[in-house]
């Protein structure tokens, strides 16, 4: 029997805390010891660039965050990527903790409640981004949190109770604007609750809201002063209120992106979201919800809670127009997630009233298998988030850099993400490196070659900074290789490769803005399965697993994500795809993984991906026509009538 969200909660305070502290102690275990050990690509990269520094500018509209963030550490210190990446794995394990009291709170078991708690624990993607810089695990915290208030104040409505929720709903914005999504279910359930409605609406409630929701954009004013701390002369009220939303708002992006799937994708996105579903909670965890939603059905305010919250959160996500989708369902899995907790409350019950004199015996075996599973699910999950040796991003860095040093110039033009990885880099780790973005200095390009050369630099380009120079100027620059970072095949990189080795290489849908290198990707196959190829452009999912100089012993390709595991000798793979392309174009965690004898072993991306372990353990990595691809560095030298020439 369900709770009444009005009635009495029947479980202890002490013994929810205990079993909501537990769990958020396992969860942090488990997102401790797979947390991304540094840096990474993309808006991680930029989050992690910003730990320190107390001032925010308004594009960095997450001021709770990065309070948080901040506070730990200036107690932690130390690697200011690293310090990141615990906070958003402490905020992920608060919020499996408060989970746990929220749904024994709304169900009146703290079985169902830990059965929510550790499917949230053990949800792929909500993993993915507790072990990395990211703002989604504070958010679905405060979300938590907020309901968790808002069921406390319906048992027993009071302007406290009152101003506590909305103070927490308020403070919410200052993480993400997200929390907008939540404000339907949320102001509904209030306004039909008993007492609540009433107080809620009322001259004072609706004074204590106003004044929430002031206290709450105030914390953006930390964004705001930036710009007339920086600006020389500062800007206008108006002038710098304007440039201050369009930044928080993300104004420029923001209307091609919300609502703005075209018709005839969203129907493709039915597979997408089915695909996401099941990979957070499983086949049961899908089969628990749906049974908890009928169970709810008895406590009518809290399923119209549920549904509804869980109703805004998917529609947004579903018709948002972005790469990395799967981040922004996670709200919505979250209520799927507590609904599953109810249902591990309405099976017990059904089982033990067809029980009869064995009903608590059955109910108790009920319990157990529901804690079972997300167990089992955390098991299973691991080996394939597991991020604690991930150093690709500081070591492509370092690919990328190697042998330059005060006495050079890097004309450094990158795709966003590596460039923000390369902004953490240049600022913490190689602050000695003198890098210019050849896009930022286009017209004053020739002055500032000129300059460098004649100071006795050597001046280093990317592929991209060196077509923008030619398509800017001509042949006023001439390139070189640079002989101090040698371009290796992707042949090469794979060396040695002793007979009785294991490979796995991937072809996953490119990218069509990077250049794909199909002819090195026949010879690396060729290679490594004794003349045999069979991958080329086509299927999404390609892979191609067997022994150094044999034919594969699987060939797989598909269009649709799969699971699949074998055996070669003494070692068991799992190879799992889990992205759904060609939709998908940003992954933090990658596009798959592949594990050996339940290690994670390499990470799959779009583009080539190769793996090599050798008979004594040793192994390669390696990518090719991709985002971890090493890039070609030249050098830039004068030409005949050229800068310095």
């Amino acid at each position: 029997m369900l709770a009444s969200p009005t009635a009495p909660d029947p479980t202890r305070v002490g013994s929810r805390l205990t079993a909501s502290a537990a769990v958020a102690v396992v969860a942090f275990a488990c997102y401790y010891a797979t947390l991304l050990p540094g840096l990474d690509f993309g808006d991680t990269a930029a989050y992690q660039a910003s730990v320190g520094d107390w001032r925010l500018t308004p594009r960095q509209a997450y001021p709770l965050y990065y309070a948080i963030a901040n506070l730990l550490y200036a107690i932690t210190g130390g690697d200011p990527a690293r310090s990141l990446n615990i906070t958003s794995a402490l905020m992920g394990a608060l919020a499996c903790g408060a989970t746990v009291w929220l749904v024994a709170s709304l169900s009146g078991s703290l079985v169902a409640g830990g059965v929510s708690g550790l499917l949230l624990l053990s949800s792929y993607t909500f993993w993915s981004q507790a072990i990395i810089g990211e703002v989604y695990t504070l958010h679905l915290l405060v979300v938590t949190l907020v309901l968790i208030a808002a069921v406390a104040c319906t048992r027993r409505p009071t302007l406290g109770r009152l101003a506590i929720v909305l103070g927490l709903y308020a403070i919410g914005f200052g993480n993400h604007l997200m929390m907008i999504l939540l404000l339907p279910a949320l102001t509904v359930f209030l306004t039909l609750s008993p007492g609540v409605g009433r107080l809620l609406w009322s001259p004072r409630g609706m004074a204590l809201a106003a004044a929430c929701a002031i206290a709450g954009a105030s914390l953006y004013l930390w964004n705001a002063a930036y710009l007339w701390q920086v600006a020389d002369p500062p800007p206008g009220f108006r002038e710098g209120a304007a440039t201050f939303w369009f930044d928080v708002t993300k104004s420029d992006w923001r209307s091609s992106m919300v609502m703005a799937v075209h018709e005839s994708a969203l129907k493709r996105r039915v597979g997408l979201y089915w695909f996401d579903l099941v990979q957070q909670v499983g086949i049961g965890g899908v089969v628990l919800a749906a049974v908890g939603m009928l169970a709810l059905l008895r406590t009518w305010r809290v399923a119209l809670l549920v549904t509804l919250g869980y109703l805004v959160a998917f529609g947004f996500a579903y018709t948002y127009n972005v790469g990395d989708v799967h981040v922004f369902f996670v709200p919505s899995h979250h209520f799927v997630i507590i609904a599953a907790g109810a249902g591990v409350v309405a099976l017990a019950g059904l089982a033990g009233a067809k029980a009869g004199r064995f009903k608590r015996h059955v109910m108790a075996m009920v319990f157990v298998v529901g804690l079972l599973y997300p167990a089992w699910r955390t098991y299973d999950t691991w080996p394939a988030v597991d991020r604690h040796e991930d150093r690709r991003p500081q070591e492509w860095l370092d690919g990328l850099t190697a042998g330059l040093g005060e006495n050079d110039l890097l004309l450094a033009d990158l795709n966003w993400q590596l460039d923000n990885g390369l902004d953490y880099y240049t600022r913490h780790l190689r602050p000695d490196l003198n890098v210019v973005r050849a896009a930022h200095r286009v017209l004053s390009l020739p002055v500032l070659v000129a300059d460098n050369l004649a100071a006795g630099r050597s001046v280093v380009v990317t592929p991209l900074a060196r077509d923008l120079a030619r398509s800017a100027y001509g042949d006023l620059f001439a390139f070189t290789s640079d002989p101090r970072a040698p371009a290796r095949s992707l042949e090469a990189r794979l060396q040695p490769l002793p007979p009785g080795s294991l490979y796995v290489v991937a072809l996953l849908a490119p990218y069509r803005d990077l250049p794909f290198d199909g002819g090195e990707l026949d010879r690396t196959a060729r290679l490594l399965t004794g003349g045999a190829s069979g991958l080329a452009p086509g299927p999404s999912y390609q892979v191609l697993v067997g022994l150094v100089g044999e034919p594969p012993l699987l060939a797989r390709y598909d269009d649709r994500p799969f699971r699949t595991a074998l055996t070669v000798g003494e070692w068991r793979l799992d190879l799992r795809m889990e992205s759904w392309l060609p939709a998908d174009t940003m992954r933090r965690a990658g596009f798959g993984h592949v594990t050996v004898n339940r290690r994670h072993r390499l990470t799959l991306e779009r583009g080539v991906s190769v793996l090599v372990v050798r008979p004594d353990g040793s192994s390669t990595t390696t990518y090719a026509s991709g985002l971890f691809a090493p890039l070609v560095r030249e050098r830039l030298v004068p030409a005949p009538g050229g800068p310095a020439g």
